[in-house]
């Protein structure tokens, strides 16, 4: 593994938040990065984006507008093979669970071009990748068992990379390995909130940690 961010364990104002979720966290053995979001590393590229993104008590909070999507990308580190991992707390009100997503970046290059690992509300999940800015569905959304759904449930998502191959789990659930197109040099990763079509919606993530592959 060609790890672009050897020399960033922890980057500044970050760290690892070991939460009850811990168990379900990443599994290799050498800790790329970690964020424990107890301040807003402007490295995420958030200076000037007013309340979207907020940081309280070791998590980040987004809230993006109505009918609408907000994602971040940490600009300080590229990634090829690696497993990613971090703990999405759902809004504590909403009214249309279908219709909001948030989760994981991985393999970014820009804001036009990621893959999004996304969850919902109801305990569904699907991953997306954004292509020059149009979406194309990588894996359809499917119910895990595993979930953790309703207001306020935290779940752990976690992305595992090497070479081409993605292997997505929930709560430590194996859900599907696929195939994808990762960029050349390894690429960026972040996060991403979407909002109902009528109100903000505020999601929560947490405890995001990168290592590398366990073997």
């Amino acid at each position: 593994m060609s790890m672009k961010a050897s020399a960033i364990a922890v980057a500044a104002g970050l760290g690892l938040f070991l939460g009850a979720n811990s168990a379900y966290a990443c599994k290799g053995p050498h800790v790329q990065f970690s964020d424990d979001f107890r301040e807003v590393d402007q490295t995420w590229g958030t200076e000037q984006d007013g309340d979207a993104v907020t940081v309280e008590d070791g998590k980040v909070k987004f809230k993006a507008d109505a009918d609408a999507g907000y994602a971040v990308l940490y600009g300080g580190a590229l990634f090829d093979d690696a497993d990613i991992c971090v703990t999405v707390q759902m809004p504590n009100n909403f009214k249309q669970g279908d219709t909001i997503e948030a989760g994981p970046l991985f393999w970014a290059q820009d804001h036009s071009n990621y893959y999004y690992f996304e969850i919902d509300p109801n305990g569904k999940v699907a991953l997306e990748r954004k292509v020059k800015g149009k979406w194309v569905t990588v894996l359809g959304w499917r119910q895990i068992p595993s979930a953790k759904t309703g207001g306020g449930s935290k779940n752990v998502m976690r992305v595992t990379t090497s070479g081409n191959s993605i292997t997505l789990y929930l709560n430590d659930t194996k859900v599907a390995t696929v195939k994808g197109q990762q960029p050349d040099g390894g690429g960026q990763i972040g996060l991403r909130a979407d909002s109902e079509k009528e109100k903000r919606d505020t999601w929560k993530f947490s405890a995001l940690k990168v290592t590398d592959v366990a073997q």
